[in-house]
């Protein structure tokens, strides 16, 4: 954004502290600069789609379901890996930690990791 259009409008919500650690997990994953950019560019990103792809709830169908199952799973592969390079700092025996994990978004495939 430039400086002649600066951000000052604020805009504020609640979460769950499972709903926090979930936003929080997902910035990481997705390599966010912060949580506010994060949740910035996710609901610019929704309101820039087209109306009919927003009024269906994706979460809602099975396809959705298991896309949300996939993004969970995906996180606490993140937490694993992140748990087993600290547990591993200083040993002599290098972990291998490269996952790739493949996610079906819009009938496209792309790579988490």
């Amino acid at each position: 954004m430039s400086v002649l259009r600066p951000r000052n409008r604020l805009v504020n919500f609640r979460l769950s502290e499972d709903e926090f650690e979930l936003l929080r997990d997902s910035c990481e994953m997705f390599g966010a600069r912060s949580i506010s950019d994060f949740a910035r560019t996710s609901v610019l990103d929704r309101l820039a789609r087209k109306p009919e792809e927003n009024t269906a709830t994706p979460a809602a169908s099975p396809v959705g379901q298991l896309g949300n199952k996939v993004a969970e799973l995906e996180m606490r592969v993140g937490q694993i890996l992140n748990l087993l390079q600290a547990t591993q700092e200083g040993s002599a025996e290098p972990v291998e930690t490269a996952v790739t994990v493949g996610v079906a978004t819009s009938g496209h495939m792309r790579d988490i990791y």
